[in-house]
């Protein structure tokens, strides 16, 4: 048989407990909204910049020669309307979008305090397996300084030491199997 008066009593001291403690404070979830709010407002201020800035060019086309709404500037596009970016859907591409690393942007924007660059991709292009590019945490460029990115360039090992100063986790450039031609900067 089932009693009222254990609920009644428990109903008291919750209601007695809730005018002691105050109102409530934000949820943990509420924070969490809060700062991926602020996140997205940064991750698009940032985007916005870097699409005027007159240092950094994007690429709008893949050097697979594959068209898709997936290219370095695309992908900033989005961003700086509040979208995530596409990823391209051949080769190892995964498909699907993704949100651009805050950390990333931020050093491609602090990169071009030193160097003039084009980014040639972000989150489209095919890449290995599970590469940070997928994340949207990796961007590759083909020219830096004017120049193609080669052993030659003499702008190539500066750049990369940069990034890493930068706190990326993965550089890659030309004698690096596979990036003779970019540098690949990737953060955590």
């Amino acid at each position: 048989m089932f009693h009222r008066r254990p609920f009644a009593a428990l109903l008291l001291v919750a209601t007695l407990a809730a005018s002691l403690i105050g109102p409530a404070t934000p949820s943990f979830a509420a924070a969490a909204d809060a700062q991926a709010t602020a996140a997205a407002s940064t991750r698009a201020s940032l985007a916005r910049t870097i699409l005027r800035s007159q240092r950094i060019s994007l690429a709008t086309f893949h050097s697979s020669g594959v068209r898709d709404n997936a290219t370095a500037r695309q992908n900033i596009v989005d961003t700086a309307n509040g979208r995530r970016a596409h990823r391209s859907c051949y080769g190892t591409a995964p498909c699907g979008s993704v949100y651009l690393d805050v950390t990333m942007l931020r050093g491609m924007l602090t990169l071009r305090n030193s160097f003039t660059f084009r980014v040639s991709e972000i989150a489209g292009g095919s890449h290995t397996a599970g590469s940070r590019h997928y994340a949207g945490k990796a961007f590759d460029l083909d020219i830096l300084d004017g120049q193609g990115v080669s052993a030659a360039n003499p702008h190539v090992r500066s750049f990369m030491a940069r990034c890493r100063a930068l706190g990326a986790v993965e550089v890659l450039g030309p004698g690096d199997a596979g990036h003779a031609t970019h540098i690949h900067c990737a953060w955590a």
